[in-house]
């Protein structure tokens, strides 16, 4: 929230700085990325890794929320940075709403949850900030609500 907010502001001032984030998940091997590269290495490494999400699966209503949340992060983050991330609203809709088991333990887990991400991801496309690179993309959301 703070870095895309920071992102948003500074566009809004017509600057554009270079954006980084720093992981300190090993405080002795302390790593920076861009911010960027950093969304893109947490979408394929948990948000749309299957093992992941087999896991939040086990947690049934709550899991199905987590799992929701991957994609309101993602829709901040495409809403107040300048960057691109199709590629990982692609990642995340195929591991989620595009795969049919995942999809059936959302409606069975969390319908409420399903119905925000479906919106979500129907937002995204709707203002832009996603552009699939498959066209059945749109048809598979109009189908899911």
């Amino acid at each position: 929230a703070f870095e895309g907010g920071f992102a948003a502001a500074a566009e809004k001032l017509g600057v554009s700085p270079a954006l980084y984030h720093s992981d300190t998940s090993h405080p002795e091997a302390p790593r920076t990325r861009t911010l960027v590269e950093e969304i893109a290495r947490v979408v394929r490494g948990r948000a749309a890794n299957p093992v992941w999400i087999e896991g939040m699966m086990r947690h049934g209503y709550r899991g199905a929320s987590e799992v929701t949340r991957s994609v309101e992060g993602l829709f901040a983050f495409a809403a107040t940075l300048p960057a691109r991330l199709d590629r990982q609203f692609d990642l995340l809709f195929d591991a989620t709403l595009g795969n049919e088991a995942v999809d059936a333990f959302l409606r069975d887990a969390n319908p409420a949850a399903r119905e925000a991400m479906a919106a979500r991801f129907d937002e995204a496309l709707r203002r832009d900030l996603w552009r699939p690179r498959r066209n059945t993309v749109a048809g598979t959301l109009r189908q899911a609500s």
